[in-house]
């Protein structure tokens, strides 16, 4: 098997980031949470989180010729709570990305470096866990995030859009 025509490449490219570009605690980069483009989050090699690798990821897959979009979502349980009107003071969200790859859509979590084959796009059930969860709900899909935006903007924006889910 080639492995340009295998799973493992997208899984390499996931590698290839990490081993470029560090997650990062640090207050400073912390605070450029969804305001950086691909280009400068590249150029600092500091992640600020699932957020910065899922742009990245996306930035490189498409510059390899394979269409992907990102993919933000809410975990299963926080969506409940935010639906019944619970506290959700606390967000819990991961990004994700969907890649065409091979003649089908496969879920990659660039943070976590898996790749799954087949999955429900309207729920995801991970064979492993992010956090402590395994359960998301995509709110949104897109090429980006649309615009640059603060963190609050962002959980106000995601609240909204949860809220219309059906679950």
């Amino acid at each position: 098997m080639r492995i340009k025509n295998s799973i493992y490449f997208l899984l390499s490219l996931c590698y290839w980031i990490h081993y470029n570009v560090k997650d990062s605690k640090e207050k400073a980069v912390q605070d450029l949470k969804f305001v950086r483009s691909s280009k400068e989050i590249w150029e600092s090699k500091k992640a600020s989180g699932c957020t910065d690798f899922a742009i990245l990821y996306a930035t490189f897959a498409r510059t390899l010729g394979i269409p992907t979009t990102i993919l933000y979502t809410a975990e299963y349980e926080w969506v409940k709570r935010l639906k019944n009107g619970e506290d959700t003071a606390e967000h819990f969200e991961h990004s994700f990305c969907e890649s065409y790859f091979c003649g089908k859509w496969v879920l990659v979590d660039p943070t976590c470096s898996f790749i799954t084959e087949n999955y429900n796009p309207n729920r995801l059930e991970l064979t492993y866990k992010v956090g402590d969860k395994n359960v998301f709900i995509p709110y949104y899909r897109g090429i980006d995030l649309e615009k640059n935006q603060n963190v609050k903007i962002h959980n106000k924006k995601m609240d909204e859009l949860c809220r219309l889910l059906e679950i």
